[in-house]
């Protein structure tokens, strides 16, 4: 019997996976089980005569080819494998797969080889599957085995005469010759897109995957269009595939691709011409008309991705209410319609919880006003690798003491070294770790009458000042690497070199060092700080107009107190401790004096979308 004769048996094998899980006969099963009974009653034994030859005949069916070894009369049949290969292989593979399987079986029952091979194939084909693949090479060079199209005449073998021995090569290797050219493209989201003399097909499936997109728009092709066809696809892998599903293959249900596969190769099938498909290179700058298709191609897709896309996330919303970024990652459409998605839904409405101020890192005011902290290792220093590190987030003055331990005691030390050195601080920022969060630490703070600030566990971005001086300090250590003279015979020696370079010889944009930002006071031309009239514009000053996140307005104008990279402080009238928020969601203007609070010509006016005119 045959192995698709087989086939409803073999699914009885699929299901549970549990040994005791039931499994029922069906009525093809039992009509199988049927046949082979009676196979069975009429089987008689055939002899192998050593002195004669023994030849292979190939029989083809719909999906599987069978062999059967001859002698005379049949001795052996020889079926392909039942698994389901992991990829998909061309029937000359599987031809050539069974041919080297029959011929081992021989040698094993035989002790030689066969004499000849017998195919209802003609000639060239042979000669054509011998140049492609390997097996064939082998069949017919190194193992000199004749192959012929000639079956003996015998009754068993009389149906083989309605077989036509004319193979037809449903997917050239070459182009055709005077066949339209059509350009197809896939897109994530299940869009694919087929341009063809000018008109534009489409297909959408429910598979989010391009591969997939661009195989159903390829089956849509084969069908609609009747004649030699040539295609241009720049997806290597649907262009292997199609050209391998030209010829029967098996395909296993269970994969994700099957339906699509199965759609090509039934639209191969029933046609009557045949097709020509190539890949090429997309997003390539190259001249020529196969460009430009293949790009005209690829934005009708995404234009149909996108017109799509907004469509299968509102429907996939009003199912599962998920939130807006998982819409955007899902369907690859901007946040900003995704948030409009989840807006517009009558239920998520009622429950969208309120949007937290964008925060931003605090910067000190003046100096000594908030100092962050913390611990860096510098593994060349040998005992002495824990480093602790103290920057003035207002003149950014960086004090460092190498010690043994990260203990609370070795902070305490250093802590004593900072003070001494640059004055005693008003707020300290930390991380959550064992020696900052300890009672002793807490005491001798309230000691000095500090205020004590901790990040979020294991979120690094509070500390972001600190964090970056770490990296800062060990790259003028590497730098530094030999140091200057004997000064760089101990890590004490290396550390205290780079602080030496750091506070006192690097000139920050103002043009002052940070132990100059730090102990001078006054105003200087390029500080930092809040601007102030002069007698050549004495009632204009620089204002800020902030975008509350909660509510999405406008406020202010406000004071500017201090800029720094990335963020700004203010202090709204309503307010008693400034704000830091990111500077994206500011705009500054110029502004007079409360006397005259009308703005000046030159002010800067804030629309509604938040740009500044």
């Amino acid at each position: 019997m045959t192995t698709e004769e087989m086939h409803p048996l073999f699914r009885l094998l699929e299901g549970d996976v549990c040994l005791n899980s039931p499994r029922q006969l069906t009525k093809e099963a039992k009509a199988v089980l049927k046949n082979f009974e009676q196979r069975l009653k009429s089987t008689a034994m055939q002899r192998c005569d050593p002195t004669m030859p023994l030849n292979i005949l190939v029989f083809i069916q719909s999906h599987y080819p069978y062999a059967l070894l001859w002698q005379e009369g049949p001795l052996l049949f020889i079926y392909p494998h039942n698994h389901m290969p992991r990829s998909i292989t061309s029937y000359a593979e599987a031809m050539g797969n069974l041919v080297l399987q029959a011929i081992h079986r021989v040698i094993e029952i035989a002790g030689r080889r066969p004499q000849s091979c017998i195919l209802p194939l003609e000639s060239v084909v042979i000669q054509e599957w011998a140049k492609e693949t390997w097996q064939w090479s082998h069949i017919t060079i190194t193992l000199d085995i004749s192959v012929d199209n000639h079956y003996p005449n015998h009754p068993f073998i009389r149906f083989c005469d309605t077989v036509p021995l004319h193979y037809f090569k449903r997917v050239y290797s070459n182009p055709i010759p005077k066949a339209p050219i059509a350009f197809t493209d896939g897109a994530k989201g299940g869009t694919g897109v087929a341009i063809l003399q000018g008109q534009v097909h489409h297909a959408v499936t429910a598979s989010p995957s391009p591969q997939h997109a661009e195989l159903a728009v390829v089956a849509k092709l084969l069908n609609m269009v009747e004649g030699p066809l040539n295609i241009v696809s720049d997806s290597l892998y649907d262009v292997n595939a199609v050209k391998r599903l030209g010829s029967p293959s098996l395909i296993s249900k269970s994969s994700t691709v099957f339906p699509y596969f199965e759609l090509v190769q039934h639209s191969l099938f029933r046609r009557s011409d045949s097709i020509f498909i190539i890949h090429i290179r997309a997003h390539t700058s190259l001249p020529g008309p196969l460009t430009v298709g293949n790009a005209l191609a690829d934005q009708h897709s995404r234009f149909l991705l996108a017109c799509t896309a907004m469509e299968q996330a509102t429907e996939y919303h009003k199912l599962w209410h998920v939130n807006s970024k998982t819409l955007s990652m899902r369907f690859n459409i901007p946040i900003r319609k995704a948030k409009s998605i989840v807006q517009n839904c009558e239920k998520c409405a009622i429950h969208q919880p309120v949007t937290m101020p964008t925060g931003a890192n605090p910067w000190g005011l003046y100096p000594c006003h908030i100092w962050q902290m913390d611990v860096t290792h510098i593994p060349a220093f040998g005992k002495l690798s824990c480093v602790h590190v103290m920057v003035d987030t207002y003149s950014g003055v960086v004090m460092a003491t190498a010690t043994t331990k990260e203990s609370t005691s070795h902070v305490m030390q250093h802590m004593l070294q900072c003070f001494a050195s640059w004055g005693i601080p008003n707020i300290i920022k930390t991380d959550n770790g064992p020696a900052y969060t300890s009672k002793a630490f807490a005491e001798f703070l309230a000691t000095f009458h500090i205020s004590h600030l901790t990040g979020i566990p294991y979120n690094p971005t509070g500390q972001a000042v600190v964090e970056r001086t770490n990296l800062y300090l060990k790259n003028f250590v590497l730098k530094q690497k030999g140091g200057i003279g004997a000064l760089s015979r101990s890590p004490k020696d290396i550390l205290n070199l780079a602080l030496l370079t750091i506070n006192f010889l690097n000139k920050k944009a103002d043009g002052l060092t940070p132990a100059e930002r730090h102990v001078i006071l006054e105003q200087t031309p390029n500080s930092n700080k809040p601007h102030e009239p002069t007698e050549a514009q004495p009632h204009v000053r620089k204002m800020i107009m902030w975008k509350d996140p909660q509510d999405n307005k406008w406020k202010g104008p406000y004071p500017l107190i201090r800029r720094v990279r990335g963020a700004v402080c203010f202090l709204p009238q309503e307010e008693k401790n400034p704000i830091w928020t990111p500077e994206r969601r500011t705009r500054t203007i110029e502004w007079q004096d409360d006397r005259d609070p009308t703005p000046t010509n030159n002010d800067a006016t804030v629309t509604d979308d938040g740009q500044a005119g």
